[in-house]
């Protein structure tokens, strides 16, 4: 008995040692997997390495070809690399290689219009990144060469991409630097006498929507840009100023209707369906228990005819239906995710004739 005990105890021990050596005839892989990735990559640009294949490796992982590969043409290539763990198992993995020539540029990624306060610090780089069609290198700089951080203005700033090949990418966005910040208080102080003069406090819903629409739409003068980083504060420039673009006519109106206790929401065209954006109010001139939602744009709009104040579904998709861009495009105007708003009201109670018949007719 004492024999087999003895036996059965150094089985074990023969076991974990040789599991400690890593000692399996090189037949079990990793116990980790690894994650692969195939790469593009530009023709004259230094080759990648294994290590370049691999999304993340293991704590003491290493990756190697399996073999020495040239990469005499253009064209598609099949790859096999082994990656050996940190107790020397292997595991080979089959990636693809293209090498093309490169003569696109990078695309840079979330550069915005910016804004701060004299003496903030400006964290230019925050949400902006770099992407390419080739594998390599990508070199972001930031020019804000011509920003004077001592006084109050818009400032162009440029961010500049370069890839490995040496393809070149630049987007300028600009900077509003300000004296101060703009609070609530200092924008009802601005609101209050026009509200007194201008909109019938004592009146309905849609009486007081109708006025504050008159007023903004005669007079904000459009101008092609505004800072869109604060409502506040676009809210109250278009007052100070009496010009902005459609951020600015949605922001005064909403500046108007959150003083007047009109519950309303926020629009703005879906993203990435074209490239310029644009924004305005939903409005319930009902109740809570009985709402009636309508579309509210103060903007001076091409081709609108009429008052956009208080509109139905089938109104704004008529106009977006007629309305086109510049390269003659249509149905972009005022496309956005419907599911994440209530219904909006049905009865037609603006006429707009030049929409008419309308789209869903």
């Amino acid at each position: 008995m004492k024999k087999i005990q003895y036996a059965t105890a150094l089985a074990v021990v023969l076991l974990l040692l040789l599991s400690l050596l890593g000692c399996n005839g090189g037949q079990t892989p990793p116990t980790e997997e690894v994650l692969t990735r195939n790469l593009v990559w530009a023709v004259g640009v230094p080759l990648p390495r294994a290590e370049d294949f691999i999304v993340s490796l293991p704590e003491g992982a290493a990756a190697r070809f399996a073999q020495e590969y040239s990469f005499s043409t253009l064209g598609e290539y099949r790859l096999s690399l082994i990656v050996t763990d940190a107790r020397g198992r292997e595991q080979t993995y089959e990636v693809l290689f293209t090498l093309q020539k490169d003569l696109d540029p990078p695309v840079i990624h979330g550069a915005k219009d910016l804004s701060a306060y004299l003496g903030d610090g400006i964290s230019y780089r925050t949400g902006v990144s770099v992407t390419d069609n080739c594998g390599g290198s990508l070199d972001l700089q930031v020019d804000s060469s011509l920003v004077d951080r001592t006084t109050p203005g818009a400032y162009p700033v440029t961010y500049i991409a370069t890839d490995a090949a040496g393809n070149r990418a630049e987007v300028t966005v600009t900077l509003y630097l300000y004296q101060e910040k703009i609070t609530w208080e200092m924008l009802c102080a601005r609101l209050d006498p026009i509200i007194k003069e201008f909109v019938p406090t004592a009146g309905s819903k849609e009486q007081q929507a109708r006025a504050v629409y008159g007023y903004v739409f005669y007079h904000v003068a459009y101008t092609s840009t505004s800072d869109k980083n604060d409502w506040i504060r676009a809210a109250y420039e278009g007052l100070r100023t009496g010009e902005g673009d459609c951020y600015t006519y949605f922001a005064l109106s909403k500046a108007f209707f959150e003083r007047l206790g009109i519950e309303n929401m926020d629009i703005q065209r879906t993203r990435g369906l074209v490239d310029e954006r644009h924004y305005w109010n939903y409005v319930n001139i009902g109740t809570t228990d009985q709402p009636r939602w309508y579309h509210f744009d103060a903007c001076r709009l091409q081709g609108m005819q009429h008052s956009g104040c208080l509109l139905t579904e089938r109104q704004i998709a008529s106009y977006t239906h007629l309305r086109a861009n510049e390269q003659g495009v249509t149905g972009y105007f005022y496309a956005y995710d419907s599911s994440k708003y209530p219904p909006c009201a049905e009865q037609i109670i603006t006429s707009t004739p030049s929409l008419e018949p309308y789209a869903e007719d």
